[in-house]
C-alpha cells in the first residue's frame, strides 16, 4: 500500500480538468457513435425506400391479369407501361450503384452495424433479380398476348369481312328470267371481278389457320374457365420454392389458379408448388384459334360455292335469254323474210344458243326440269316451223317467177304489175296455207323408188330406239341416284374397326351392284349408236324423217359420265378404308400397348418412392431397381414418338378421306343443283391427335418423376457412400495408429520418460528463475517507494520554497501552475509505473500458478510413466529384443526434427527444401550433431520474424494498442486498422499491455479488435494461414490470391510490405518467412508485386507527423520498449484547444490565424499563459458578438428582446426579423434579459424568437455554421456562398455586414472570427466585397432605425445603441413618444404609405380623406393626421464636397425639393415656423405644405395620392366642421387604415412603379402607358401566374386567370397567352394517366417547349422553390433530383444566375435584364412588402422614389455590386387600426369644438 500523501490528493481544479477531458472523451465517442447512428439509419432508410419501391414494382406486375379479358385495351397501356418501367428500371439502377457504392464505403470503413447493412443489401439485391426476372416474362407475356390480341383482331375482321362478302354477293347479283340480258351481262362482268377480290381472302385465311397453331392458351388463366383436361403449363423464368424448382423452359400442370397472382402447380418430378402466375405461360394449342381459323377456311369455301352457283345462274340465263331471241326470231320469219344465206345460219345459231343453254343450266337454280321441257317444246316448234317454211319455200319461188312471167307476157304495166303481183301473191298465199296445213297432217313423200316402204322402215326403226332407249336410261338413271344417295350418308370415318369393315363391305356390295348393272350403259350406248347410224342413212329428200338425237346423247353422256364417278369413288373410298384400317390397327395396337406400359410404370414409380431406405444395401438395391424403370422409361421415348407418328399419320388419312367426301359431296351438289343435308360430327382425327397428346403429357410427367427420383437416390446414395467411406477410413486409420503405437510406442514411452525428466528439470530451473525475477521485482518494487517517497520530500522542498516567493505574484501563480503539471504528469507517471508493476505481479503470478499446475501434471505423468515401465518389464523377452534392435539405429527420425513455424510447426526437410537450412546441417540434424534448438536459434528470423509494431506509446497515455489508441483518437480509424491488418498478416494481433499474440477471433472476443474490423482482419490473418483455393480447395499465400481476385492490389502490396520488412514474404503453407527473391521463384508472388515491393509504397502514416511512410520507414521511428522489446509508435501529444465559437480551436489554428504570435505559443509551453488566458485575451474572436443584443424600451424602463418589442408593437415585423438575422449571422440569438447567448433551436424552445421566424434563422446561422455546397459537399463560408449562388446577394451581405460590424468574418470551418487580411488569404472575402460593404450610400443601407424611421448601416445602428452597464450588451433604444423633443434633435421623415378608408355614415360609401374633409365628415386636425398617415412628404440631409449639410425636404408627387436654410433666407418662412416643425408642433406634412402654399399662392395645398387631387382652401378655420349637425355626423364615422397582405422576400415582382406620376398600377396598365414592353409584360405576369396567381395590387390577393379577367386587371387575349404559365403552377394533367405533372415533368415529357418551360422553372426557383403541383408547395432542387424532375446539369443550371436569359427590357434603363435582375431593381412597399419594378417613358440612372428611399441621389444601379434590390430598411405597418369617433369613448385622440 501506498503512503497517503498530499501529492496525490487533487485538487477540484485537477479533477475538474479530468472530468472535462472526460468528458470531452465520451462526447467524442458520443459523437462518433451518433454519427454512426445516422450513416445507418440514412443507409437502411435508403435501402429500405428502395426495398419498398421494388416491391411496389413487383406486387403491380404480380397482381397484373394476363387472361383474354380486355386484352385490346391493356395490351397497348401495358406496352407502355413496360417501356416507363424499363426506364424507370434503368434510372434506379443508377440509383442502387450509388447506394451500393455507400454501403460498400460504410463497410469498408467498418461500420458496427456492417452485418445490417450487408443483409439489408443482400435483400435489396434478391429482390432487384427477381424484379428483372419479372420483366423478361413480361416481355413474353407482351410478345404473346400480342400476337393472341392480333390473331383474333384479325380473325374477327376476316369473318366479318367474309361475312359481308358473302350478303354482298348474294344481295348484289339476283337476277331471275326478267333480268334483262343487257343487266346479266353487266352482272356476269361484275361477278368475274369479284372474284380476284374474294380470292384475296384466301391468303389471309391460309395464314391466319398457320398461325393458329402457334397461338397461346388465355381463358384457362381465368379461374371462372373450366377444363375437363389437364392444363399444361410452361415456365418463363427459373422459380425456387423451399427445395423445390422449376427452369426455364420446364413444363408442369395446372392444378389451381384461383388466386391471380400465384397459381398452384406440379411441377417436374410430380411436386407441387405455388409458382407466381406471371411466371407461366400456357403454350399452344389453342382450340379457339384452330376453331376460328378452320371456321373462316369454312367460309371461304361456302362463299366459293356461291360465286360458282351464282356464275352459273347467270351464264345459264344468259343462254336462255339467247336460245328464247333466237326461238322468237325463227317464229316470227315468214316466206317474204327468207333468204338463202340465212336457211342455214339461222337454225344452226338456235341449235347452238340450245345447247349452250343445256350445257350451263346443268346445276343451275334458275331452271328447274319443267323449265327445260318448255323451252324443248319451244325449241321443237321453231323447228317444225323452220321446217315448214323450208318446204313452203320453192313453191313460192315458182309463184313469183310465174307472175313475172305472167307480167312480162301481157305487158301489163309497172302500176298494174304491182296490182296484179298483189292479187296472185295473196291467192298463192291462201292456197300454201291450205297446202301447208295438209303437209302438217300428211307425210310428204317422193313418188318412186319405193320411197314409201323406206320411210315406214325408218320411222319402225326409230320407234323401236325410242323404246329401248328410254327404259335404258331411266334405269340407269335410278340406279346412278341410289349409289350417290348411299355415297352421299357418311361425312367421316370411324375408328372402330367393325364400323370401318362394314363401311368397305357396303361399298364393295355397291361396286359389285354396279358391276352387275354394267349392261345398262352398254345398252344405252349401243341404242344411241344405232340412232345414230339409222339417222345418217336418210337422204336429204326425207329430211321430215330424221330425229333430233342431241338431247338424247347428252343425257346417255351424262349418265355415264356420273357412273363412272361413283365407280371410281367407290374404288377410292376402298382404297381409303384399306390404308385406315391397316394405319388404325397399328395405332390401337402401339397406343393400347403404351398406355398399359404407362400405368404399369406409374404404379412401379409410385411403389419405388414409397420404400423406405435405412441402410445402404437396401439404397444400392433400391437405387438400381429405380435406374433399370428409369433406363426403361428413357428407352420408351421412340415408342412414344412412333405413337406419336402413327396418330398423326391416322388422323392426317382420315382428314384426307374427310376432305374427298365433303368434295364428291360439294361436286355433286353442284352438279344436280340439289342440296345435300350434312351433320358437323366430331372428327376421329381429333380424338386421335388428343389421344397421342395425353400419351405423351403423361409420358413426360412419368419420365420426370423418375429422373427426379433417380438424381435423389444417386445423391442419398453419395452422402451415405461417403460416410461410409469416412467411417472406414477413419476405422483403417484407427487401426494403423494402433499398430504404430504397438510397434514404436515403448520406446517413444521409454524416450519420453526421458525427456520428461530432463524437461521436469527445466521447469524447476525456470520455475526458480521466476522466483528469482519476482524477488528482483518486489525489490524493483520496493525503489520505486523509496524514489517516490524522496519525490515527496523534493516535493516539499520545493513547495517550502515557493512559498517564500510570495512577492511575485504572478510569477509564483504561473510557478504553481507549472508544479500542478509536473505534479500531474508525476501522479500519471507513478500511476503508470503502478500498472505496470501491477501487470508484471499478476503475469508473473499466472507464470507461477501455470508453472505449478505443469509441475503437478509431470509429477503426475511421471508416476504414470512408472507404472508403465513396471508393466512394460513384464512383457515377453521378444519385445525386449525387438527393442534392443532398434536401439541400435544411429539416425534420429526425420518426424521428430519439428520447429516452431510462425502459426505451425515445419519439418527440417522442409526447411531444407526451401533454402532455409543447408543439407549439411539437415544431415548433422538427422545424425543427432546439433539439436533442433540449436539450429532454431540461427534462422529465427525466418521463424519467426524480427518483430511487428505492437502498439503506440505516448507522455500521457503510456503504452495502448491501436484499437485503444483509435478510441482515443490517438489514432486515425485507418491508420489504425493498417496496423493491425500488418498484425495479422504477419502471424498473430499483438496484445502490448501483457505482451500476449492471439489470433484475429481471439482479439475481437477479448475486445483487443472492433468488431466492425473482424473480417478485414480475418483476410489479412489469411495472408499469414492462407487463402483457400474455392475450386481445388489448395492453400494460397497472398500473392496468389491477388492473381485469383480474392484481394485486391493495394491491400496484397501492403500486407506483403509489412511480412518483408519483419521477416520475409511468409509461405502459409511451411509457415515460414521466406526472401523475396525466393518467394519469386517459388511463385507466392510475381513479378508486378515484385516490382511494386521494391518501389516501396507508402502505404502508412506517422502518428506523430502525419507523413506517410512505408512500414519500414516506420518500424524505424518506433521505440523498442526494453523489457518486453516491443516495438511501439510514438504519437503525438493533443494539442491544446479552446473554445470556440461553436466548437473547440486548437491553439495552432490561432496563430495561422494570426490571432496568436510566437512569443504566445512560448508562454503557452512554459506555463505562462494558460486556455482561460488565451480565451480571455480573444474574447471578440472566440465567444460571442457585439450585435446589437436587444431592445431598450425607454418609455417604461425596460430591456427586451426583439421578438417581444415586436408583440408589444415596438418594433415592426421587417426590422425585427433583419436584427435577429444579424444576431445569427454574427454567432447566436441574444437574451438580453437574462444574459445568454443561444443557438436558433435553443432560442426557439426558449420562446426567444417565433416559429415564423425559425427557418430564416436557421438559414441565416449558416453563416456561422457554414453552407454546404451540393456540388462539392464541403463547407464554404458566407462570402463563398454568396459567390456561388447559395443565398441571394443582397441578403448575403447584409448578414456579412452585421459579421464584421459585430466582430468580424466567422471562419465556418474552424469556428472563430478572423481580420479581414486573413479572410482575404482564406477566400472568404475579396476587394469588390469589401468595396461595396465600405460604401454608405443608400444602397448599403440595409437597417431601419424605428426612432428616426432612417435608413442605416449595421455599424450606424449600433453607434446609436447603449450599452447595458450591468451586462455589457449592446441595446438599441426606442424612444419615448410622450417626450417632447429637443429643437437641435434630428428628424427624418420617411415615406409611409397607406390606404386610409373612410366610410359614408349616410350612404355607406368609402371615400378618401380630402373628400370626407371637404363634405365636413372630419374635422381639420383630424384631416391633417391622416393625410400625415398618406403622407408622401419626406425630409432628407444633403452633404456637400465642403462638408456642409443641408436639410431638405421633398414632395414625392411632384418631385419638388425645397432647401429649408434657403427658404429661411428667402423668407418663405421664418424661424418660428421652422421651430414648430422641429419642435414637434408641426408635422412634416404641414410644414411641407406650409412652404407650397406660402411659395406658390396664398392659399393651402394638401397633398393626395395623385398630382389632378390638388384643392386649395382659402384658410384651416374655414375647414372645421363647426355646426351640431356636422359634429353629430363626425363622431359616427368610421376611419379605417387597413394595409395590404404581406409579402415576403420570394415573392415575384407584383406591380410598377410610375416614376412619373409616382404611382403604383398594375403590369397591363402599365403596358397601355407605354412604360412596359408586351414581352416584358408578359413575362413579368408568366412569373405571377406560374407562382400562385396573378397578384391584384390593390388588394394584394392572388387571382386565377379567370378572376383576372373578371376583375379586369388582365384582358382576355393575354389571358390566352398565360395558360401555360398558369398550368406550370396547378399542374399538366397526363393525358393517359391522368397524373399532375409539375414544370420539370412537363418539360421531360415534352409536353412544355423546353424555352418555356425552362422561362417556368428560373420564376420558380427564384421565388422560393419549384412548385410541387400536388401539394401546391415549394420543394428544394435537391428534392427536385430525388423526385426526378431534374438532372444535375438542369439543377446546376438553375443554380447558375448568370446562365438566366436576359428576356425582359428594363422599364427604367431600357437595358436588357433578366428576371433575377428585375426583382433585385425592385422597390419593396413597406406596408405589404410588395415588388415593385420603377418605370418611366425614358431611361435613367434612377428616380426618386417615396418606396424605401431615403435619398433622391442615390447611386442606384450606377456602381458595381450595389445592391439596388436589397430590402433597405422595413417599415412594416402590419396591423389594421380603426378610428371610430363616438361621444363617449375614442380610440383615436381629437379635439370636437363644443
Amino acid at each position: 500500500m501506498f503512503v497517503k500523501n498530499p501529492l496525490f490528493q487533487m485538487t477540484d481544479k485537477n479533477l475538474s480538468l479530468i472530468l472535462e477531458q472526460e468528458f470531452d472523451s465520451l462526447k467524442k465517442m458520443s459523437h462518433n457513435r451518433l454519427s454512426q447512428l445516422r450513416d445507418l439509419q440514412n443507409i437502411i432508410e435508403e435501402i429500405f425506400k428502395a426495398i419498398m419501391w421494388v416491391n411496389e414494382k413487383e406486387e403491380e406486375e404480380l397482381m397484373f391479369d394476363w387472361g383474354d379479358k380486355n386484352i385490346d385495351q391493356y395490351i397497348p397501356k401495358k406496352q407502355e407501361s413496360y417501356s416507363r418501367l424499363m426506364r424507370d428500371l434503368e434510372e434506379k439502377e443508377k440509383e442502387l450503384n450509388k447506394l451500393k457504392m455507400k454501403s460498400d464505403a460504410l463497410l469498408n470503413k467498418g461500420h458496427p452495424a456492417s452485418d445490417k447493412i450487408e443483409a439489408y443489401m443482400e435483400t435489396l439485391q434478391t429482390q432487384w433479380s427477381w424484379l428483372l426476372q419479372i420483366t423478361k416474362c413480361i416481355e413474353v407475356h407482351l410478345k404473346e398476348n400480342s400476337s393472341y390480341s392480333q390473331f383474333f383482331k384479325e380473325a374477327n375482321e376476316t369473318n366479318a369481312r367474309l361475312q359481308k362478302e358473302h350478303e354482298m354477293i348474294r344481295s348484289n347479283f339476283i337476277c331471275d328470267k326478267s333480268t334483262p340480258l343487257e343487266r346479266l351481262t353487266e352482272l356476269l362482268k361484275t361477278l368475274e371481278k369479284d372474284k380476284e377480290r374474294i380470292m384475296e381472302n384466301k391468303r389471309q385465311v391460309q395464314s391466319l389457320l398457320s398461325k393458329s397453331k402457334s397461338i397461346v392458351r388465355l381463358k384457362p388463366r381465368n379461374p371462372e374457365e373450366k377444363s375437363s383436361s389437364p392444363i399444361m403449363v410452361q415456365a418463363l423464368c427459373d422459380f425456387k420454392q423451399d427445395q423445390k424448382g422449376i427452369l426455364k423452359g420446364n413444363e408442369g400442370i395446372l392444378k389451381d389458379n384461383s388466386q391471380r397472382s400465384k397459381w398452384l402447380v406440379t411441377g417436374p418430378g410430380g411436386l407441387d408448388m405455388t409458382i407466381p402466375s406471371v411466371c407461366l405461360l400456357i403454350p399452344p394449342p389453342n382450340p379457339l384459334s384452330i376453331s376460328l381459323a378452320t371456321k373462316n377456311e369454312k367460309f371461304y369455301e361456302a362463299i366459293m360455292n356461291i360465286w360458282n352457283q351464282l356464275n352459273i345462274n347467270i351464264k345459264s340465263l344468259i343462254s336462255w335469254q339467247y336460245c328464247v331471241k333466237d326461238i322468237n326470231y325463227i317464229n316470227s320469219l315468214t316466206l317474204t323474210m327468207m333468204r338463202p344465206e340465212e336457211y342455214r345460219s339461222v337454225i344452226k345459231r338456235l341449235e347452238t344458243t340450245y345447247q349452250e343453254f343445256l350445257r350451263t343450266s346443268q346445276g343451275s337454280e334458275m331452271f328447274k326440269e319443267e323449265d327445260k321441257k318448255n323451252l324443248q317444246s319451244h325449241f321443237d316448234q321453231a323447228q317444225q316451223h323452220y321446217d315448214t317454211l323450208l318446204v313452203q319455200l320453192p313453191n313460192y319461188r315458182e309463184c313469183i317467177s310465174f307472175a313475172l312471167i305472167f307480167c312480162a307476157k301481157h305487158k301489163i304495166g309497172h302500176s298494174t304489175i304491182n296490182l296484179a303481183l298483189l292479187t296472185s301473191l295473196e291467192e298463192l298465199r291462201q292456197r300454201l296455207e291450205v297446202t301447208e296445213s295438209g303437209l302438217t297432217n300428211h307425210l310428204h313423200l317422193p313418188m318412186g323408188d319405193n320411197s314409201l316402204h323406206q320411210c315406214s322402215v325408218h320411222i319402225q326403226k326409230l320407234q323401236v330406239l325410242n323404246l329401248h332407249g328410254t327404259s335404258y336410261l331411266l334405269q340407269a338413271e335410278d340406279t346412278i341416284k341410289a349409289h350417290e344417295a348411299r355415297l352421299t350418308e357418311k361425312e367421316t370415318s370411324s375408328l372402330d374397326l367393325r364400323e370401318l369393315e362394314n363401311q368397305r363391305c357396303t361399298l364393295k356390295h355397291m361396286r359389285n351392284d354396279l358391276e352387275q348393272k354394267r349392261g345398262l350403259l352398254t345398252a344405252m350406248d349401243s341404242d344411241l349408236a344405232k340412232a345414230i347410224q339409222c339417222n345418217s342413212q336418210i337422204t336429204e329428200s326425207f329430211h321430215r324423217c330424221d330425229v333430233d338425237l342431241s338431247k338424247y346423247s347428252d343425257q346417255v353422256n351424262q349418265m355415264g359420265d356420273r357412273w363412272r364417278r361413283i365407280q371410281k369413288q367407290i374404288e377410292s373410298r376402298i382404297w381409303d378404308l384399306d390404308k385406315q384400317e391397316k394405319q388404325l390397327i397399328q395405332y390401337q395396337q402401339s397406343s393400347s400397348t403404351l398406355e398399359q406400359w404407362l400405368e404399369n410404370a406409374r404404379k412401379r414409380q409410385d411403389a419405388l418412392q414409397l420404400v423406405k431406405l435405412n441402410d445402404i444395401q437396401t439404397l444400392m438395391n433400391h437405387l438400381n431397381q429405380q435406374k433399370a424403370l428409369h433406363n426403361e422409361i428413357k428407352g420408351k421415348r421412340e415408342k412414344v414418338e412412333d405413337v406419336q407418328k402413327s396418330a398423326d399419320t391416322c388422323a392426317s388419312s382420315i382428314k384426307d378421306y374427310e376432305l374427298q367426301l365433303a368434295s364428291y359431296g360439294s361436286g355433286l351438289e353442284t352438279l344436280l343443283n340439289v342440296p345435300i343435308k350434312r351433320t358437323m360430327l366430331q372428327s376421329p382425327a381429333s380424338v386421335v391427335r388428343q389421344e397421342a397428346a395425353d400419351h405423351q403429357t403423361h409420358y413426360i410427367e412419368l419420365l420426370t418423376r423418375s429422373t427426379d427420383y433417380y438424381k435423389y437416390l444417386g445423391e442419398l446414395l453419395k452422402n451415405m457412400e461417403e460416410m461410409k467411406t469416412s467411417m472406414m477410413v477413419h476405422m483403417s486409420q484407427s487401426q494403423y495408429n494402433e499398430l504404430l503405437l504397438e510397434k514404436d510406442g515403448l520406446l517413444a514411452k521409454l524416450k519420453l520418460m526421458e525427456q520428461d525428466k530432463n524437461r521436469h528439470k527445466q521447469l524447476e530451473d525456470e520455475l526458480a528463475t521466476i522466483r528469482r525475477s519476482l524477488e528482483m521485482e518486489i525489490r524493483n518494487k520496493k525503489r520505486l517507494e523509496d524514489e517516490k517517497n524522496s519525490m515527496l520530500s523534493e516535493f516539499n522542498t520545493i513547495k517550502f520554497q515557493y512559498e517564500q516567493k510570495t512577492t511575485q505574484i504572478r510569477q509564483s501563480e504561473s510557478d504553481r501552475e507549472k508544479v500542478d503539471r509536473e505534479r500531474l504528469s508525476l501522479k500519471t507517471e507513478i500511476e503508470r509505473l503502478r500498472h505496470e508493476l501491477k501487470c508484471l505481479e499478476e503475469k508473473y503470478r499466472s507464470k507461477l500458478t501455470i508453472s505449478e499446475k505443469e509441475a503437478s501434471e509431470l509429477a503426475k505423468k511421471i508416476d504414470s510413466l512408472q507404472r508403465e515401465i513396471q508393466r512394460l518389464q513384464q512383457r515377453p523377452s521378444t519385445l525386449c529384443r525387438q527393442t534392443q534392435t532398434d536401439e541400435k539405429v544411429t539416425t534420429i527420425d526425420p518426424s521428430k526434427l519439428v520447429f516452431d513455424g510462425v502459426r505451425r510447426k515445419v519439418t527440417a526437410h522442409q526447411l531444407c527444401d526451401c533454402s532455409i537450412i543447408s543439407k549439411a546441417t539437415l544431415d548433422e540434424l538427422l545424425k543427432g550433431r546439433k539439436t533442433v534448438d540449436e539450429v532454431a536459434a540461427g534462422i529465427q528470423l525466418s521463424l519467426k520474424g524480427s518483430g511487428v509494431i505492437a502498439g503506440m506509446t505516448t507522455g500521457s497515455e503510456g503504452k495502448v494498442s491501436f484499437t485503444e489508441a483509435k478510441h482515443k483518437n490517438l489514432l486515425s480509424p485507418e491508420s489504425a486498422l493498417k496496423l493491425l491488418e500488418a498484425q495479422a498478416a504477419t502471424g498473430y494481433i499483438v496484445d502490448p499491455a501483457f505482451n500476449m499474440t492471439m489470433t484475429v477471433d481471439t482479439a475481437c472476443s477479448r475486445g483487443l479488435v472492433d468488431t466492425e474490423d473482424r473480417d478485414t482482419l480475418v483476410t489479412a490473418e489469411a495472408a499469414s494461414t492462407g487463402f483457400k483455393d474455392p475450386y481445388t480447395g489448395k492453400i494460397l499465400s497472398v500473392g496468389q490470391a491477388y492473381k485469383q481476385g480474392h484481394v485486391d492490389k493495394t491491400t496484397a502490396v501492403r500486407l506483403l510490405q509489412a511480412q518483408e520488412c519483419v521477416g520475409g514474404i511468409l509461405d502459409p503453407v511451411l509457415s515460414v518467412f521466406l526472401p523475396k527473391d525466393l518467394a519469386l521463384d517459388r511463385n507466392l508472388i510475381d513479378e508486378d508485386l515484385y516490382r511494386c515491393l521494391n518501389k516501396k509504397p507508402t502505404s502508412y502514416l506517422d502518428p506523430a507527423t502525419d507523413e506517410k511512410l512505408s512500414y519500414g520507414d516506420l518500424r524505424k521511428k518506433c521505440t523498442c520498449e526494453p523489457v518486453s522489446g516491443l516495438l511501439l509508435l510514438r504519437g503525438k501529444e493533443k494539442c491544446m484547444t479552446v473554445k470556440g465559437i461553436r466548437g473547440e480551436v486548437s491553439v495552432s489554428e490561432l496563430v495561422k490565424a494570426e490571432l496568436l504570435d510566437e512569443t504566445d505559443m512560448k508562454k503557452l509551453n512554459q506555463g505562462q499563459l494558460s486556455s482561460k488566458d488565451i480565451e480571455e485575451k480573444l474574447k471578440s474572436y472566440l465567444h460571442g458578438s457585439t450585435c446589437i443584443a436587444g431592445i431598450y424600451d425607454e418609455a417604461d424602463n425596460r430591456i427586451m428582446t426583439f421578438y417581444m418589442a415586436m408583440k408589444e408593437g415596438l418594433l415592426m415585423r421587417g426590422t425585427t426579423l433583419e436584427l435577429l438575422e444579424a444576431q445569427a449571422a454574427s454567432g447566436f440569438i441574444v437574451d438580453p434579459v437574462n444574459n445568454v447567448f443561444l443557438t436558433v433551436e435553443e432560442a426557439a424552445k426558449r420562446g426567444i424568437i417565433g416559429k415564423e421566424f425559425k427557418n430564416k434563422l436557421l438559414s441565416a446561422e449558416k453563416a456561422v455554421t457554414g453552407y454546404k455546397d451540393p456540388a462539392t459537399g464541403k463547407t464554404v463560408s458566407l462570402f463563398q456562398a454568396i459567390e456561388k449562388g447559395l443565398i441571394e446577394e443582397g441578403h448575403g451581405i447584409r448578414l456579412l455586414e452585421a459579421q464584421i460590424a459585430s466582430g468580424g468574418i466567422i471562419d465556418p470551418v474552424e469556428s472563430h472570427r478572423i481580420d479581414v487580411s486573413v479572410a482575404y488569404k482564406r477566400g472568404y472575402f475579396d476587394e469588390k466585397m469589401n468595396e461595396i460593404l465600405s460604401y454608405e450610400g443608400d444602397d448599403t443601407k440595409g437597417f431601419f432605425d424605428p426612432n428616426t424611421k432612417e435608413n442605416l448601416t449595421y455599424l450606424q445602428l449600433k453607434a446609436r445603441c447603449t450599452t447595458d452597464p450591468q451586462t455589457g450588451l449592446i441595446l438599441l433604444p426606442i424612444k419615448d413618444k410622450n417626450r417632447p423633443k429637443s429643437p437641435n434633435e434630428e428628424r427624418t421623415n420617411v415615406l409611409r404609405k397607406r390606404r386610409v378608408v373612410i366610410v359614408d355614415p349616410d350612404t355607406g360609401l368609402e371615400m378618401t380623406v380630402r373628400e370626407a374633409y371637404h363634405k365636413e365628415l372630419i374635422d381639420y386636425e383630424t384631416f391633417l393626421d391622416l393625410s400625415e398617415q398618406e403622407s408622401e412628404w419626406e425630409e432628407i440631409t444633403i452633404k456637400g464636397s465642403d462638408g456642409s449639410a443641408r436639410l431638405v425636404i421633398v414632395d414625392r408627387k411632384t418631385g419638388a425639393q425645397y432647401d429649408i436654410q434657403d427658404c429661411l433666407d428667402r423668407g418663405v418662412i421664418d424661424k418660428g415656423f421652422l421651430d414648430q416643425y422641429r419642435s414637434g408642433k408641426l408635422g412634416l406634412t404641414q410644414f411641407g405644405e406650409g412652404i407650397v402654399s406660402k411659395t406658390n399662392n396664398p392659399g393651402m395645398i394638401i397633398a393626395t395620392s395623385s398630382v389632378d387631387d390638388v384643392v386649395t382652401c382659402s384658410s384651416p378655420t374655414q375647414a372645421r366642421p363647426s355646426s351640431p349637425t356636422v359634429r353629430k355626423r363626425f363622431n359616427s364615422i368610421s376611419i379605417t387604415v387597413s394595409p395590404p397582405p404581406m409579402f415576403d422576400d420570394h415573392s415575384p415582382v407584383g406591380a410598377i412603379f410610375d416614376t412619373e406620376t409616382l404611382e403604383k398600377i398594375t403590369i397591363p396598365e402599365a403596358l397601355r402607358r407605354g412604360i412596359v414592353d408586351t414581352l416584358t409584360a408578359q413575362r413579368l405576369l408568366e412569373a405571377q401566374a406560374c407562382t400562385g396567381g396573378i397578384i391584384n395590387p390593390a388588394t394584394g390577393e392572388r387571382l386565377s386567370l379567370e378572376d383576372a379577367v373578371h376583375q379586369s386587371i388582365i384582358d382576355e387575349s393575354m389571358a390566352a397567352k398565360l395558360k401555360a404559365a398558369q398550368k406550370a403552377y396547378l399542374g399538366f394533367e397526363d393525358v393517359k394517366t391522368k397524373r399532375k405533372m409539375s414544370a420539370a415533368e412537363a418539360v421531360k415529357e415534352a409536353w412544355l417547349p423546353y424555352e418555356a418551360g425552362q422561362r417556368f422553372l428560373e420564376y420558380q426557383y427564384l421565388t422560393g422553390g419549384l412548385v410541387d403541383p400536388s401539394t401546391r408547395q415549394r420543394i428544394t432542387i435537391e428534392e427536385a433530383i430525388r423526385k426526378r424532375w431534374l438532372d444535375g446539369m438542369g439543377a446546376q443550371k438553375l443554380q447558375d444566375y448568370r446562365s438566366y436569359q436576359k428576356n425582359l427590357t428594363c422599364p427604367k434603363t431600357k437595358l436588357k435584364i433578366s428576371y433575377k435582375d428585375a426583382m433585385d431593381k425592385c422597390m419593396v412597399e413597406e406596408s405589404n412588402g410588395m415588388k415593385m419594378l420603377q418605370a418611366s417613358s425614358i431611361s435613367s440612372k434612377g428616380i426618386s422614389s417615396p418606396y424605401n428611399v431615403s435619398n433622391p441621389g442615390s447611386r442606384s444601379g450606377s456602381r458595381p455590386g450595389s445592391r439596388s434590390g436589397s430590402r433597405r430598411g422595413s417599415v412594416d405597418y402590419s396591423s389594421s387600426f380603426s378610428y371610430n369617433f363616438s361621444s363617449s369613448s375614442t380610440s383615436y385622440s381629437t379635439k370636437v369644438p363644443s
